[in-house]
């Protein structure tokens, strides 16, 4: 049974300290005999023990947290952080390969740096993404479908997880039982495919999920994208083409604007029929005020002219400044959120030209 085993714990040896101590050893021996020597204990490493003793308790708390189902609590989530990291420890203790993921060095410059490398990084909010049954996205009040292919992964991720936690639970009964298990013991073999098959599944999940994400946040960022390459345009015309054509580019622009605003302006009315005529007669106005002339040709005086200038001038200066703001983010265009309303820097600005333009 054990030629290998210290003297001091061969089988033989117990056998004849149950016959010399009495029933209380009696009724002790047989369940230790069976930790022993089954083959839920006996190969394995103490590192590996060790990573799976861990493993079985964080899985636990994590069940004591609720589990998958109040994840989005504070205290679930934290618990299946730490399960995630026990998982990839023990994964690393039994000396496994990770699954490829050299798919990473596709994704954009955002999730490169939530996923640096290679290794398997577990996050909670992919696991979490996995669970949801719906594959309807909205953004900026857009719905966006994930594909069949990103759904099935979905769900060969969630059987892979609830696999290894109902290995682990066998393994956690059975280490604890005086009695003989329920069912079999847990091999190595099988432990160590159950890691495999959830690492494989995750990468799948993972891939399919923030490729199509990607995919669907470059959708949404178009009205930014549209609005940058159209002031661009319109800066490269003001150059050496027609007023006329550079006028009908402005006015695009100016739609542009105004359909930002009414998707990400959520501080105002978030108003899209603000017109370019409101630019034009702005100008308009400076125009004649620089000459001389505002007074006389709308019959103001006094105040009512420096209101007038001080409204018009309020108007080109917030138009100004959303140009001046498209040809800043056209050069880091992925660092903008793709949920329009969560970027600051937009959204103060169009503040600004709502407010401006409504009055002016």
């Amino acid at each position: 049974l054990g030629a290998s085993w210290p003297d001091t714990w061969r089988p033989v040896w117990v056998l004849q300290l149950v016959a010399r101590e009495g029933p209380c050893w009696t009724c002790f021996a047989p369940a230790m005999l069976r930790r022993l020597c089954s083959n839920t204990w006996g190969s394995l490493t103490a590192a590996e023990t060790a990573a799976v003793l861990q493993l079985c308790e964080s899985h636990r708390n994590l069940l004591r947290h609720g589990g998958l189902s109040e994840i989005a609590d504070e205290a679930a989530s934290a618990a299946c952080a730490e399960y995630l990291s026990d998982i990839d420890k023990a994964s690393r203790a039994f000396g496994l390969e990770v699954a490829p993921r050299s798919y990473r060095t596709g994704f954009s410059a955002n999730y490169r740096a939530l996923f640096p490398d290679n290794s398997r990084l577990y996050r909670v909010d992919v696991l979490e993404t996995s669970l949801d049954r719906h594959s309807a996205i909205w953004v900026n009040g857009e719905k966006f479908e994930l594909s069949v292919e990103a759904l099935q992964n979905a769900e060969a991720l969630q059987r892979a997880w609830f696999a290894l936690g109902g290995l682990l639970e066998r393994w956690h009964v059975a280490r604890l039982s005086d009695e003989p298990p329920a069912g079999p013991g847990v091999s190595r073999p099988e432990l160590l495919a159950a890691l495999r098959a959830l690492d494989v599944a995750w990468a799948k999940f993972e891939f399919s999920y923030i490729s199509e994400l990607t995919a669907i946040e470059g959708q949404a960022r178009q009205l930014v994208v549209r609005a940058v390459e159209c002031e661009g345009l319109l800066k490269a015309m003001h150059k050496g083409l027609p007023a006329g054509e550079s006028r009908v580019v402005e006015r695009r622009l100016v739609q542009l604007i105004g359909n930002m605003n009414s998707v990400a302006n959520f501080k105002c009315k978030g108003r899209d029929d603000l017109g370019y005529d409101i630019l034009e007669s702005a100008r308009r106005v400076l125009r004649r005020c620089d000459d001389g002339r505002c007074g006389a040709a709308h019959r103001l005086t006094g105040a009512a002219r420096d209101a007038a200038r001080i409204l018009a001038t309020d108007v080109v200066a917030s138009y100004d400044a959303m140009r001046a703001y498209l040809r800043h983010v056209g050069a880091c265009i992925e660092r903008v959120d793709p949920h329009l309303c969560n970027n600051a820097g937009l959204v103060s600005h169009l503040v600004d030209w709502e407010t401006s333009w409504e009055v002016g």
